[in-house]
């Protein structure tokens, strides 16, 4: 069966003046694929995977490109239109995405990154982007667990923090007061679960908690000290701001890291700063 917004593995059937019709083997149902995507050496009865959806005209059509999104996957895309209806998104097809105001949080402008949710509407068979993330993620039955390593996309950024798809199911949160980096739209990074809350709702870092945190935090010392001949001219001594400029870290953090690698005779301190232990 030939389904808009799926890929489909369809037999060259009928060569018309406007292109191929393609076959769909077990349902008997036919798509156009377009002159400009059939291959010059097609014949009837050769196999290719196309991507179904509807033109400009609302017709059913194939197509040989991949598109930026798949249905009922997150993407962050650019807005390059608006109209009195929504707004249209760049997706890697001919025919823009569109997105109506009420799947909108805010109005969108042209030349913004926005993260958006791709379903079919089922009163048009149109595919349409949604750009309020949270109506599509789940809030119940979390299969996760504190400290699990999960895959963060941010899709939205507030006064406290940055609003996450973690896992590409469920929402969180990372804390502004809690991280030391700037996090754009869009960006994808690993994090790791902190708390779920009886909302739904999962608070998160971007490093390992409890233990393994100082780990991290002191893998990230050992990688400053390579980059830079294995000397770091920062100690105990040293301002809140500059550690946290120059490592993104707290002091706090910073101090419990180097005693870690101090007793791991990793490192050697004196009142200049901190030396990497080069193993022979």
């Amino acid at each position: 069966m030939i389904i808009t917004g799926e890929y489909a593995d369809l037999v060259f059937e009928r060569n018309m003046p406007q292109g191929w019709y393609l076959l769909d083997e077990e349902s008997s149902d036919e798509v156009l694929l377009p002159n400009k995507y059939c291959p010059e050496d097609a014949v009837a009865g050769d196999q290719i995977r196309v991507f179904i959806y509807r033109d400009s005209h609302e017709r059913l059509v194939a197509t040989t490109l991949t598109p930026k999104v798949n249905l009922h996957e997150f993407a962050c895309l650019e807005v390059v239109s608006t109209t009195d209806l929504g707004s249209f998104v760049d997706w890697g097809m001919e025919k823009d995405l569109f997105i109506p105001f009420q799947e909108q949080y805010e109005h969108l402008e042209v030349g913004q990154k926005v993260v958006i949710f791709m379903y079919r509407d089922e009163h048009t068979d149109r595919l349409v982007g949604s750009a309020r993330i949270k109506t599509w993620l789940r809030k119940e039955n979390i299969e996760l667990k504190e400290r699990t390593k999960v895959e963060l996309r941010c899709f939205e950024i507030s006064d406290i923090g940055y609003k996450m798809i973690v896992n590409e199911e469920f929402q969180g949160m990372v804390f502004k007061n809690e991280t030391f980096v700037d996090i754009e739209i869009g960006q994808q990074l690993p994090g790791y679960v902190r708390t779920i809350r009886e909302d739904g709702l999962i608070d998160l870092s971007l490093n390992p908690i409890g233990r393994n945190k100082v780990e991290g935090h002191s893998l990230t010392i050992v990688n400053y000290l390579e980059k830079n001949r294995g000397f770091m001219k920062i100690t105990d001594k040293t301002s809140p701001e500059i550690i946290k400029s120059e490592l993104q870290m707290s002091k706090k953090s910073f101090k419990e890291a180097v005693g870690k690698l101090y007793k791991s005779r990793l490192i050697s301190l004196d009142d200049n700063g901190v030396w990497l232990i080069q193993n022979e």
